[in-house]
C-alpha cells in the first residue's frame, strides 16, 4: 500500500517552519544539542491555553494545525503521533513535585501532561476529532511505526486521510544520563558535524507533522510513501543483511535497486557507526546515485526520520537538491526515487521509500 503526501509542516533548530522549501540560510550552533527555532504561538492557539500547556504540545499542536491548514482543512480520519520519550519534561516535574511535597500534589496539570499521548490527544480535542487515534512509543521506531500502522489503516479501507506525526524534545535530563554512555561530542559546530574522527553526536529535537492520504488526484504528481520497513539486529548487522532488507522493501512495493537513484543516510558524525553508511555509500549503489544526510540540520534524536521525510518532500517536490545536504557532491539530476535510511547505533534500522509521480 501507498501513500500520498498532500500536506507537511515541521519545527526544526534551522528556520523551517511554515516553509514549503528548504531554508535559504542554515543556523550555526556550536553546542552538543540543538534546540528548535519556534513559532509565535500566540497566532496559533489559545493565549489562555497556552499558558499552562508545556514546550511539546505547543510544538505539536503548532505543527499539525499548520500541517492542516496546507491540507485545505482537511479533517483526519485518524490522528497517529510517534514519540520516543513523549512528554518526558512534564513527567519528571509531575514526580519531583510529588517527592518535593510528601505526595501532596498541588496542581494535576503536570499529570495530565505527562503522558506519552498528550500530544495526539490534545490534536483531537483541537479539531474536536473522535476518530482513530494512537501514539506509538517505540524508541527509534517511533515514527516508522506510525507510518507503517497508516499504512495498515489505508489498506484495510479503515481511513483515507491520516495526521502522522513525529515529535520529541532535549531534556536536561536525557542529556545528562545519555552523556554519561557516550552519546555526546562536546560543543562543537553542527555544519561541521562530518569533519574530524569522534565519538558521539550532537542531540536534537523537533516536530513534523504530515497529511497522508490513500487516494490522489489523476493526471498529478505527488511525493508518494511507497513503503516503511524496520528491523532489529541484536548484533552488529554488516552491509549484506541491509541489502537484503533493502531488496525486500523494494521487492513488497515494486521497485528495484537500480531505480533508486537518491539515498538519505542517517550519518551522525559518531565514527564507531558510520562504517555501514560508507560502504552503502562506495559499493552498494549505481555510481549516479545522489547522497544525501540530514542529522546536521536536527541533531540525533529518536524520531528524527520524521524531518528525514519532511526533507525528503522538499527535494522531491521542488526538484532541487541543496549543497548542503550533499554527502557524494553530485549535482545533476533531480530524484526520483529516494531511500531513507537511518540506524540507532547499528541495532535499531528503518527505511522509508518516498517516490515522485502519480499515484
Amino acid at each position: 500500500m501507498k501513500a500520498a503526501i498532500i500536506a507537511s509542516s515541521v519545527i526544526s533548530p534551522q528556520q523551517t517552519y511554515n516553509s514549503d522549501g528548504f531554508p535559504p540560510e542554515l543556523i550555526e550552533t556550536i553546542a552538543d544539542h540543538l534546540v528548535c527555532v519556534e513559532p509565535d504561538y500566540r497566532n496559533l492557539l489559545n493565549p489562555i491555553q497556552l499558558r499552562r500547556m508545556p514546550r511539546i504540545l505547543k510544538m505539536g499542536l503548532a505543527c499539525s494545525q499548520t500541517c492542516i491548514n496546507r491540507a485545505d482543512g482537511i479533517s483526519p480520519d485518524a490522528i497517529i503521533v510517534g514519540t520516543g520519550l513523549g512528554c518526558l519534561d512534564n513527567l519528571e516535574k509531575f514526580l519531583l513535585e510529588v517527592l518535593i511535597s510528601n505526595e501532596h500534589v498541588t496542581s494535576v496539570l503536570p499529570f495530565i501532561n505527562s503522558t506519552h499521548n498528550a500530544v495526539a490527544a490534545h490534536v483531537a480535542m483541537l479539531l474536536k476529532n473522535h476518530n482513530y487515534n494512537i501514539t506509538y512509543c517505540h524508541r527509534c521506531f517511533s515514527f516508522e511505526s506510525a507510518l507503517q500502522d497508516a499504512l495498515l489503516q489505508m489498506e484495510e479501507k479503515k481511513a483515507k486521510n491520516i495526521l502522522v506525526g513525529g515529535i520529541d524534545e532535549c531534556t536536561n535530563d536525557f542529556m545528562k544520563l545519555h552523556g554519561y554512555l557516550g552519546y555526546w561530542k562536546d560543543p562543537q559546530s553542527n555544519l561541521k558535524l562530518l569533519s574530524g574522527k569522534s565519538s558521539g553526536t550532537i542531540a536534537g529535537e523537533g516536530s513534523a507533522f504530515f497529511m497522508l492520504s490513500g487516494e490522489a488526484g489523476e493526471g498529478e504528481n505527488r511525493v508518494l510513501l511507497d513503503g516503511v520497513h524496520t528491523f532489529f539486529t541484536p548484533q552488529k548487522a554488516d552491509t549484506a543483511e541491509i541489502l537484503e532488507e533493502i531488496d525486500w522493501l523494494l521487492q513488497k512495493s515494486g521497485s528495484r535497486l537500480d531505480e533508486i537513484d537518491g539515498v538519505m543516510l542517517g550519518v551522525n558524525g559518531d565514527y564507531r557507526f558510520t562504517e555501514l553508511y560508507d560502504d552503502l555509500q562506495k559499493n552498494c549503489f549505481s555510481d549516479n546515485t545522489e547522497f544525501l544526510y540530514y542529522k546536521h540540520l536536527c541533531g540525533e534524536y529518536y524520531t528524527s526520520s520524521a524531518f528525514a521525510l519532511w526533507l525528503g518532500c522538499v527535494v522531491l517536490r521542488n526538484r532541487h537538491i541543496p549543497d548542503a545536504l550533499r554527502l557524494n557532491g553530485k549535482s545533476g539530476h533531480a530524484i526520483n526515487n529516494l531511500l531513507i535510511y537511518n540506524h540507532f547505533r547499528n541495532k535499531e534500522h528503518s527505511l522509508i521509500l518516498l517516490r515522485y509521480g502519480q499515484f
